[in-house]
């Protein structure tokens, strides 16, 4: 694997000090909490094996306007992306990672099915599309647009976003123009979502900086945040529905999708169980926002579920369900620096249906509350013990590891108005580090998710690079969930899980008829044991990131009992347990009425 950065060697016993001490006084209650694993456990190990693999790649930052050099690593801090897709519908995972230097190509590296990749981006149109002034990657979502049974693409970033159709011959054509979407805007997400249940895929788009900035042509350098806390000079957020596959109208003012709020992650699930597919979405330098939509006519964002009790920095939006009660989950990332900013990470459970209100199962010295400065994350049962885990990956910028910069940013962030707003008054960055040389998080769960322990360097994922993100997947189809990280101005990291289990999981691969063809938004429970665990297909999710598509579920030692998939289209259907075979992938298709 990659050598890893160094350690910091100065700093950085401060920060354990403190880590220490803080460590002690919820010492007594770990122990208390102890997790205790199932009989079915084995090791757990993971070897990163990218180059190995053939899937060598190292993402890098783009240049900006001269004006923003000294705080060069701010301005750029993003833009690492992976996306697990199968675009040429043979079964097996391929990857799709970005990065934002001017002419630098991105990569879409093929699975052989033989344990191996290929880059074929170049060859199928998908590799050269960071051109310096008119636009470079930040992330890209798939799906099968124009319901033709091929896996098109989106790949949004800073300046101009591409929408890639894919033709009878594999390749990949610009149909942006063509489709309505030929907007400047500065796209931190995205994510595909069928809002008006006409089964075709619309499109939402989460705006970080102004639509009007330039960032390599300024007209003036107040560019940044307003305020670190209720910021609303960030870019736009865009809804885009599809209309059959041709184009795309902005239905945004009409349905009540706007805001200025620096949005960086966004999730779509149905929260209340009305059969219309919601909007989560997170924001940095504000609050989180749940957008319940109203019948496929119009969203409405929800302020009494405590959200806007305290702002946050928002990174990344994942769902899954750590309860094993059939709850949903939403897990978003923030800010935590020992000394300096205590934020913490929000783990919610959704108890809309029931009670309309979310609970946050993170606080109280939780595993997922403090993983420091963090971005993209998923879940997934790593174990196939039954349990969904958790990964987190962390870490801004990793320079001089004796210097750190966030003196300078605490200085200045006290500041509000044209004075934080403006590039040219904030220090220099000067070869500092903020929150650098951060590692990954591997959070095991502990069944019910009140508590969940750390145990990355103990099962092989030790990297210190800065990780933006993050994914499980099952890429060699033998039924273990393996992790890609995508790290800024670092390499790719693909972990293999070399866990291999008999027949302890059970794999779902769902195919939409009434619904959009992906089956995105479907929301499928499953019973095991005397557990209900619920997962949702999303077409974007995390942070710059798209997991795999299919359902993976750990069964352990229990007994599949049933599976209710609720389709897109609102259909329900149950599958029996004893017709799905444990420890292989299945098929479903949703019924035609």
């Amino acid at each position: 694997m990659p050598t890893p950065p160094p350690i910091p060697s100065g700093n950085w016993r401060g920060h354990v000090a403190r880590a220490l001490f803080g460590a002690g006084i919820i010492a007594s209650w770990f122990l208390s909490h102890r997790p205790t694993r199932h009989a079915t456990d084995t090791v757990l190990v993971f070897r990163e094996q990218a180059v190995d693999l053939g899937a060598a790649f190292t993402h890098e930052p783009c240049k900006v306007d001269p004006r923003l050099a000294p705080i060069h690593p701010q301005i750029v801090g993003t833009g690492a992306s992976i996306a697990a897709c199968d675009f040429d519908g043979d079964g097996w995972l391929d990857l799709y990672t970005t990065t934002m230097r001017d002419g630098a190509p991105n990569a879409l590296f093929r699975n052989t099915g033989a344990g191996k990749f290929e880059d074929v981006a170049a060859d199928l149109g998908l590799a050269d599309l960071n051109v310096e002034g008119e636009g470079v990657s930040h992330g890209s979502v798939w799906c099968d647009v124009d319901r033709d049974g091929d896996q098109d693409v989106f790949i949004y970033g800073w300046g101009r976003s591409r929408l890639m159709l894919q033709g009878s011959d594999g390749r990949f054509e610009d149909h942006t123009a063509v489709a309505g979407l030929d907007h400047w805007m500065n796209c931190a997400t995205a994510a595909w979502l069928d809002y008006d249940r006409d089964g075709w895929l619309d499109l939402f788009l989460g705006g970080y900086y102004h639509e009007s900035t330039n960032l390599w042509a300024l007209e003036h350098t107040r560019v940044l945040h307003e305020d670190g806390e209720f910021a609303h000079n960030g870019g736009r957020n865009f809804l885009f529905r599809n209309v059959q596959g041709q184009r795309f109208e902005d239905v945004s003012d009409a349905i009540g999708i706007g805001g200025d709020r620096w949005t960086y992650g966004v999730g779509a699930a149905d929260f209340d169980r009305d059969g219309w597919v919601d909007l989560y979405v997170a924001n940095d330098y504000g609050v989180e926002e749940l957008l319940l939509n109203q019948g496929g006519e119009r969203f409405v964002s929800v302020t009494d579920l405590g959200l806007d009790a305290k702002s946050k920095s928002g990174m990344c939006v994942s769902f899954g369900d750590v309860t094993g009660k059939g709850q949903l989950c939403v897990f978003v990332t923030n800010i935590t620096e020992q000394g300096w900013l205590f934020q913490g990470n929000n783990l919610r459970m959704s108890l809309l249906p029931e009670r309309r209100r979310l609970v946050n199962l993170s606080l109280g010295g939780h595993g997922a509350q403090d993983c420091g400065w963090a971005w993209g994350a998923d879940f997934g049962d790593l174990d196939n013990d039954g349990d969904q885990d958790l990964i987190v990956v962390n870490g801004f910028h990793s320079a001089d590891p004796d210097r750190s910069y966030w003196y300078s940013m605490d200085k200045i962030g006290g500041a509000t108005g044209t004075l934080l707003a403006n590039a040219d008054d904030w220090p220099a960055f000067d070869g500092r580090s903020l929150s650098g040389y951060q590692r990954t998080h591997v959070l095991l769960n502990a069944r019910d998710g009140r508590q969940m322990t750390d145990a990355a360097e103990a099962v092989g994922i030790d990297d210190r690079y800065d990780g933006r993100a993050a994914i499980t997947a099952d890429l060699f189809n033998d039924g273990t969930l393996d992790v890609v990280v995508a790290n800024q101005a670092g390499p790719l990291l693909i972990y293999r899980n070399e866990r291999r289990p008999a027949a302890d999981w059970l794999g779902l691969h769902l195919v939409g008829r009434e619904s959009n063809p992906d089956a995105v938004g479907a929301h499928v429970l499953v019973e095991y044991g005397e557990w209900r665990q619920i997962h949702v297909v999303t077409a974007g999710i995390g942070f710059c990131s798209q997991t795999d598509p299919r359902v993976h579920v750990g069964l352990g030692d229990t007994t599949l009992h049933r599976v209710e998939i609720t389709w897109p289209s609102g259909q329900v259907q149950v599958l029996a347990g004893e017709a799905l075979v444990p420890g292989r992938y299945h098929r479903i298709d949703e019924p035609i009425r």
